[in-house]
């Protein structure tokens, strides 16, 4: 499990994998089938988004999509998965896989706004399956 100091540490790393898509997926066609680019607004609200990660989970791994979002994906295992989706818009998309229950839907969002209620059940969700898929306890450190 992740301590709460471990997510703080990975925190830059994140960011830099945000500023990466950029380079990477920051023109129109980026993948060679049409794909839309990573905005730098996109960027910015990534980067803040990742600032509100809660330290009890995992880093994500960070991937841009066609549709010019960039998505954070934590994969526990085959039972327990949660992607969020950086919308250009400003939007939040999310879908979650929870030891058989499965969430989904979107969210309205600021970068001054906490996370919406909504992500942070999805952040709950994905902490207490992977508690009760391994058993294991956080760490309080």
């Amino acid at each position: 499990m992740t301590t709460p100091k471990r997510i703080q540490y990975a925190r830059p790393a994140i960011k830099r994998a945000v500023n990466k898509l950029l380079e990477t997926a920051g023109r129109a066609n980026w993948d060679g089938e049409d794909a839309l680019a990573v905005a730098p607004e996109t960027v910015r609200l990534a980067e803040r988004l990742a600032d509100l990660f809660p330290g009890s989970v995992e880093p994500p791994d960070v991937s841009a999509s066609p549709h010019g979002e960039i998505d954070f994906d934590w994969v526990a295992s085959k039972n327990v998965m949660l992607t969020l989706c950086v919308c250009p818009s400003g939007e939040i998309a999310f879908a979650g896989l929870f030891n058989g229950s499965e969430i989904h839907g979107e969210e309205p969002w600021a970068t001054a706004d906490p996370l919406p209620r909504a992500v942070e059940t999805c952040f709950d969700m994905l902490r207490e399956s992977a508690i009760s898929e391994t058993g294991e306890r956080e760490n309080p450190a």
